[in-house]
């Protein structure tokens, strides 16, 4: 029975860093950028949420659709600083960005909340009763919007024009831009997308999660490992990946120490790397 628990615990986890891994995923493979910021804007979402819950008593799914406009207006913004800072100065540029947009949100975040852990209450949704244990409803929503929007996207990378386009450029850049493909265009519109994943992802999470302003470096941590497993540009290895992971940290979490969630995917990121050969980019 308490392996079920925990397998459960895990699958819910899972689905959430599977949203952020396939928002990182796109980043990575697509734009091409490594953006340390991805984590950061998870959390931008959580205090967005509690922004909004402060202001005009909004719980977080009213504020999920000016949290769709939002995120989108910072991800065009931040594409369109990758594209004229970052690339003029190359791979070191980029990295900088990124780095840039991780310690400016950190800084705000501690600046407007301070030190102290903030949650958001009441917007439990009620309670499940599932093998024994309490799942608050607002978890069991978020897992289901995540999974969804993850296959989604899956799915319309595979079929849409613009889908196809992303993966030409994930596979080759140079002969997409041979072929008309405006490739500029194309990772700009991933770095956009990535970020509002990112952001809707936080404000999903935000009715169970204790919100710190350094909560978003653990959280691209299992974004990287989660593209590290499930392949750079490859969505459905991060959604897949994502419950992988999730389920491994619930299951060393619950039979070693809580300490393993943070260093299970540590491990991964490490074994992958010594071990795994050859390119982990996958179409």
């Amino acid at each position: 029975m308490y392996f079920i628990q925990l397998l459960i615990i895990g699958l819910l986890a899972g689905a959430v860093y599977a949203l952020i891994g396939v928002g990182f995923t796109l980043v990575l493979g697509i734009g091409r950028i490594p953006n340390f910021a991805q984590g950061a804007f998870v959390g931008l979402g959580l205090y967005f949420a509690l922004f909004m819950k402060n202001q005009f008593g909004a719980n977080p799914y009213e504020a999920l659709i000016p949290g769709v406009v939002f995120f989108s207006l910072v991800g065009i913004g931040c594409a369109e600083l990758f594209e004229r800072r970052g690339r003029r100065t190359g791979e070191i540029g980029e990295l900088l960005v990124g780095l840039a947009f991780l310690m400016v949100l950190q800084g705000l975040f501690e600046t407007a909340y301070g030190d102290n852990p903030r949650e958001i209450n009441g917007s439990a949704l009620g309670y499940v009763h599932v093998a024994g244990i309490h799942i608050p409803g607002s978890q069991i929503l978020a897992a289901a919007t995540t999974l969804v929007i993850a296959a989604a996207m899956w799915a319309w990378l595979q079929r849409s024009r613009w889908g196809r386009a992303m993966r030409a450029v994930t596979e080759n850049p140079m002969a997409a831009g041979l072929y008309g493909i405006r490739v500029p265009v194309i990772q700009r519109a991933s770095v956009t997308l990535s970020i509002l994943l990112a952001g809707v992802a936080g404000v999903m999470i935000s009715p169970f999660t204790v919100m710190s302003p350094g909560l978003g470096s653990s959280y691209l941590i299992t974004a990287f490992a989660v593209v590290l497993v499930g392949g750079i540009g490859n969505t459905l290895g991060a959604l897949v990946a994502g419950l992988g992971i999730g389920i491994v940290d619930s299951l060393t979490g619950g039979y070693l120490a809580s300490y393993w969630t943070t260093l299970a995917p540590l491990i991964l990121i490490t074994a992958f790397l010594v071990l795994r050969r050859g390119t982990v980019v996958a179409a």
